[in-house]
């Protein structure tokens, strides 16, 4: 048996400047040390690492929730006793703490300082947070001038009056459920929520904030819409709509989800984020979804899926009766007809023979496309050739930059299926049955988090007011024998 001493130092910062030669103390400052003894007993020859690892994982939220609970303490005894003394602690010292409502008024501050300690709440409160539930004694004070009793650790804090819970846990929840679903969450982690509880945390998240910046048409090479079936409440189908633009280093920039949204509200919203900027080479694609045609058509130009495009023909033919034996050569057709590879050297370097033939076989493929439709016509696909009629005006697009500028522009919309199958892996396959609100927020997370770890980590920052005015470091750790041993 032997002891673990743990020495560890909590501070807040002294910050000093300077104006009109008087110096001025930016924050006050409160130093600690918290000294922890820790018990083990060690069968000697008998104990391997494994275990022992496995033991300090176990304790580890213990001990951070005694650790927790000893610096509430502290920080409650320290502000009541600069409230109290005020001969011993200046203003200065006391600049910020106290502020709290007039007795008998509910939106009016008192400006009295100078309380008096009136013992503690006969209650303990009790918050959930990472490490689990922590439980803490808060002293009360009077105010002098107004007579109003109050907490001030609470404000001091940031804790609202009726909270249960930091935002450090609702950030584990988050961070967990857009892996797994709510039962899922509940049973195998240790995490003191309800169902409810969860749904209310990702129902009532801000993300919609983030994805209000502007984003400048310099930053993009491209944007790209699809949608996707989801199932709702009660079996109700659904549809997941999302938007994403194509950095220029290739990057996915999500720009927005929107269940059950129609195309021209959802391009208003996409719009009102985009900022025109002096580059104007900007595609959008997308698979031949309806609603789609002359989506953001102000802002890029429109490229049709050549993946797609042939896919899409087999289906049209399906419904003009058939069988895949017989659409299969006119299928095979159009993807030879449209799938034009286009040379990755500057446009500027390529000979003026191979170039020239590229642009031969960009017409004639066009004319032949036009022979297919008329073709169509004469069969009696209709189907067929109206896919047809509206893939050919949109389906060459990137060549036609490409001659024009020499940019190669995106001709597939395969970033955004691969964004759709991080969606489905959660919307669809470890649970359904999502309202509006739970769909769009969810999908946000999952996109942010996905394709944008800078801005979903500033996020959460933001959101946890992390502005490193607190610090703790472990300043030494001592094994002493047991007395007994």
């Amino acid at each position: 048996m032997a002891f673990v001493g743990f020495d560890f130092i909590t501070t807040f910062r002294y910050e000093f400047f300077y104006t009109n030669k008087k110096i001025l103390m930016k924050e006050v400052v409160m130093k600690r040390k918290v000294n922890i003894a820790l018990q083990f007993d060690l069968a000697i020859g008998d104990v391997n690492l494994n275990e022992i690892v496995y033991q300090l994982k176990e304790m580890q939220n213990p001990l951070m929730i005694k650790i927790l609970g000893s610096i509430l303490t502290s920080y409650d005894e320290l502000i009541s006793e600069r409230l109290s003394d005020t001969k011993t602690y200046p203003s200065k010292a006391r600049r910020g703490l106290g502020r709290h409502q007039k007795k008998g008024h509910d939106h009016r501050f008192c400006r009295g300082r100078k309380s008096r300690k009136r013992g503690f709440r006969s209650k303990p409160r009790k918050l959930s947070t990472v490490f689990g539930q922590v439980c803490f004694n808060i002293r009360v004070i009077e105010c002098i001038k107004c007579g109003s009793r109050y907490s001030p650790l609470l404000r001091a804090l940031g804790i609202e009056k009726y909270a249960h819970k930091e935002k450090n846990f609702e950030h584990e929840v988050i961070e967990a459920v857009i892996d797994t679903n709510y039962r899922r969450l509940i049973d195998g982690r240790s995490i003191d929520i309800s169902l409810g509880g969860i749904h209310n945390i990702v129902v009532g998240s801000d993300i919609d904030n983030t994805f209000t910046e502007m984003v400048s048409t310099d930053e993009l090479s491209s944007i790209m819409a699809d949608g996707t079936g989801i199932k709702q409440v009660k079996g109700k189908k659904g549809e997941l709509r999302s938007v994403i633009g194509i950095t220029k280093s290739g990057r996915v920039k999500p720009l927005g989800c929107f269940a059950n949204t129609e195309w021209e509200q959802i391009e208003n919203t996409v719009r009102d984020r985009i900022q025109k900027g002096e580059s104007s080479q900007l595609t959008f694609v997308y698979d031949g979804e309806p609603g789609l045609d002359h989506f953001l058509v102000d802002i890029a130009e429109t490229q049709r899926c050549t993946w797609h495009g042939s896919r899409g023909l087999y289906h049209a033919l399906w419904e003009d009766g058939l069988k895949k034996k017989d659409s299969q050569p006119e299928t095979d057709r159009l993807k030879q007809l449209i799938g034009i590879e286009l040379p990755e050297e500057d446009i500027e370097l390529i000979k003026l023979k191979d170039l020239e033939e590229l642009i031969n076989r960009y017409e004639d493929s066009k004319d032949e496309l036009l022979q297919l439709i008329e073709t169509f016509h004469e069969k009696g696909y209709k189907k067929g050739a109206s896919y047809l009629e509206s893939l050919s005006n949109r389906v060459f697009t990137n060549v036609e930059i490409w001659l024009r500028t020499g940019v190669i522009a995106p001709k597939v919309t395969s970033l955004l299926e691969r964004t759709f199958r991080e969606l489905g892996r959660r919307l669809k396959r470890i649970a359904w049955g999502w309202t509006d609100k739970a769909v769009t927020n969810l999908s946000k997370m999952i996109m942010l988090r996905q394709y944008s770890r800078d801005q979903w980590e500033a996020y959460w920052k933001e959101k946890l007011g992390i502005k490193n005015f607190f610090k703790i470091e472990i300043n030494d750790v001592e094994i002493l024998p047991c007395p007994t041993f």
